[in-house]
This record gives C-alpha cells, structure tokens and sequence, in this order.
C-alpha cells in the first residue's frame, strides 16, 4: 500500500488510475491466478469505480483532504462494512492498542458495536460506572462529550469510553420507547475484581452469576464450582447466568467452559480457506464438578462472543437448557493483522460453529425456553427488557425463579443419568 499512498491526487488522473488499479489488480492475480482477464468477476469495473471517485473527491470537495486521509477512510469504511467486530486501525490507534493490552485503565464498563451506523451498548457490566450511572444495555449513543457521533468504529468508540480514573463522559443517549434523548455523566473507574458470583438458592439449587470474562474467569469459576459441589444438602441443580455478558475472547471461553465439561468439544472456528476449520475442545484436569446436575443457562440479546459459545456448548454438551432471549449472534474469531505502515486490520477471519455444527454469527442461540414477561409499565422493547432491574436479589429475579421451576420439574436437563454415555 506504500505505493498508493504515495500517489498524489494532483499528479493528474493517469498517474492515479494506473497505481490503483495496479495494486489492485495485483491483490486480485494473486487471489486468483487463473481469472481471465475479461472475466466479469474480475473486479476491473468496481476498480475503475473506486479510482474515479477517489479523484473527484480529491479535486472537487469543498475541504481539502490528504491522500493518507482518503485512504485511511476508504479502509475504514471497507472494514466496517464488514461486521461489529471487524475495524481498521491506523498506525496510532494500533500502538495505543498494542500498548494498552497488559495495562488496565479506568473505564465507564461497557460493551459496544456500531450497527446500522449507531453506537449501541450491548451490554452494561455489572457494578461498573455505566450501570451505576444508569446505562442499559441496548441503549443508542448519540453524542460524546457533547460532539455528535459520526463514522465512528466499534475500536475508535472503545477508546473513547476509557480515560484516566476520576474523568467525566457525558453522554447523550437515547433509549429504545423514549420520546427524547437523555443526558447522562458517566465516572470512569477501574473495575473492581472478580467477574463470578454466586449464591444457593431455593432448595439447594446454585445460581452462579458471570458478568464478563477475562484471564481470571476459568480460575474463579473452578473454585466457585468447587465450593458449591461441597454444599450440603448437595446440589440439586445449577443456574448459569450468562445475561449481559458481551465481553470475552475464544480463548477465555474456551477456558471456562472446560471447567464444566473437561476434554468434550467447545467450538469450533471455520474460516474461507480450505483446511482452516479448527476444533477447540477442554481438558479433562479442568473439570470442576465431579458429580454432573440438571443445569439451565439463563440468556439474552446481551448474551455474545464467549458468553454465547459457552451457551452453545452448555447445552450441546451438558445437555443444559437455554433459558430467556435469543442471543446477539456475534461470535467470530477475530486477528489483527498489521499493514506496512504501521496500521492494521482488525478482522474476523473465522466464525463460530457450536458442538452440533450451528454457526453463531448473524445467528445467535434461540432458547429452549422463552423468559416470561414480567407485568410492567414499562414499555422498554430493547434488549435491556430481558435484564431485571439491579436491585432484584437473585430470589426474586423472575428468569431465575422460572428456571428454578423448570429445573424441579424434571422436563429436561436430568442428564446425571447420561453421565456413562460416549463422549462426543
């Protein structure tokens, strides 16, 4: 790409079109070797295209714009046409990420995308300062410090969510069934650790609540389980709250679901190419519960990335039954590739296949159960309306109580007396 940047837009349209069309006839031959050369699919069309607007926006825009601007927007539009989790990077945002990685900063506690061009939380941690300002999942971001939102990336939309501890975000936000937007100041802060909870309720039934993940997880969630099975009377069942859980890579789901299934099959990645399918399965010295009980997996459309492929696996694994709302669909696994001049490209370069061989992405995990509706006025129809207010205990959380039910019913989930059956 050096080439091209190099190119100047006032050199003249010759010069231009033929640097162009070189590289990307370039990237084309190399893809396909055997296209010929007026084969419609050839793309030669599209290039002319693509050459042709990039001159007249460089010579007739009313304010004038660097070849690296232009090019760096062309990128980052081609990259966020492509999916929520997919972003281009230039060369300072991919430093600061790189620099960021090992390091933990304040930040408000939320999980973002940017579909159909609005920025929307998907879900608001638990105890973070989105939530305790107020912020629901599902909620539209309309303005950020008082700038409205324009083009902006999912990566791009992270960064500005982050900031030193202490520092004020205010934002304009409108929520889906509101007549006008509302202003709310969020208090950056570093999270307080520890992302599993968990409690037994009603009649020796465990709820165990996780409200993210990261490296940690599988380490809480194994002494979690461990101290549970230890409960006497003994475990009757169990209730995995995976609700509002948005953040989380492959790896660390991976992880934590081997904690409840050992060695059995977790997901699997397909990408374009052939060969490229890669099954992750669990360790057998990572499973935490010895003696398998009946389970329900509580989710919702805040439910993504690893939250969801351990959903899936739960329940075509562990023969757990899904519970709530139909989840986002976002699960991919995603790489970042770096370019030559020290940008990058954030991109999903396989998606997420579960156990049974359903692909995740676009998709999501419809539950074997629908949550009931609590009665309310409140006339909220977006994602936050699955999510009980924060002030309800797990005891009187409607989904919890209805999977409590469920679970004494004995309809599904008995799969203690499968417990002798070949692993998959």
């Amino acid at each position: 790409m050096k080439n091209l940047c190099s190119a100047k837009f006032g050199a003249g349209w010759g010069r231009l079109a033929r640097q162009t069309l070189f590289i990307f006839l370039l990237l084309i031959l190399t893809a396909f070797p055997g296209l010929p050369a007026d084969s419609p699919s050839s793309g030669y069309e599209s290039l002319r295209l693509f050459t042709e607007a990039l001159y007249e926006i460089s010579q007739k825009y009313v304010y004038p714009k660097s070849d690296e601007e232009l090019l760096n927007g062309s990128l980052r539009g081609i990259m966020n046409s492509l999916d929520p989790d997919s972003s281009f990077l230039t060369a300072k945002e991919y430093q600061l990420l790189t620099h960021g990685q090992n390091q933990k900063s304040a930040e408000a506690g939320v999980e973002l995308i940017v579909k159909d061009n609005l920025l929307t939380m998907v879900s608001v941690l638990d105890g973070g300062p989105a939530a305790a300002a107020g912020l629901k999942p599902g909620d539209h971001v309309l303005k950020i410090d008082g700038q409205l939102i324009r083009n902006l990336t999912t990566q791009e939309a992270i960064q500005k969510f982050r900031g030193a501890s202490g520092a004020n975000l205010k934002l304009q936000v409108m929520r889906n069934g509101a007549l006008k937007p509302m202003d709310i100041t969020v208090i950056l802060q570093p999270l307080a650790p520890g992302t599993v909870n968990s409690q037994v309720i009603s009649d020796s039934f465990a709820y165990v609540r996780l409200s993210y993940f990261n490296d940690d997880t599988p380490k809480e969630l194994e002494k979690t389980l461990k101290s549970l099975e230890k409960q006497r009377p003994p475990m009757r069942g169990l209730i995995l709250d995976l609700r509002n859980n948005a953040r989380g890579s492959m790896e660390q789901a991976v992880r934590s679901a081997s904690v409840l299934l050992g060695d059995k099959e977790i997901v699997s990645a397909k990408g374009r190419t052939p060969g490229s399918q890669e099954t992750f399965r669990g360790k057998e010295r990572d499973l935490a519960l010895k003696i398998p009980v009946p389970a329900v997996v509580l989710v919702d459309q805040g439910t993504a990335r690893a939250a969801e492929i351990v959903a899936a696996a739960m329940r075509d694994q562990y023969q757990a039954t899904l519970l709530g709302a139909k989840t986002l669909g976002l699960c991919g696994l995603t790489k970042i590739l770096p370019l030559q001049d020290g940008s990058a490209l954030m991109m999903t370069v396989a998606q997420c296949y579960t156990p049974g061989g359903q692909k995740i992405q676009g998709k999501g995990l419809e539950p074997g159960v629908q949550g009931q509706t609590p009665k309310s006025k409140d006339k909220d129809k977006g994602p936050s309306a699955a999510a009980p207010p924060k002030s309800l205990t797990p005891e009187q959380d409607p989904w919890v109580l209805q999977a409590v039910e469920f679970l004494k019913s004995g309809k599904k989930g008995q799969i203690a007396l499968k417990a002798s059956a070949p692993k998959l």
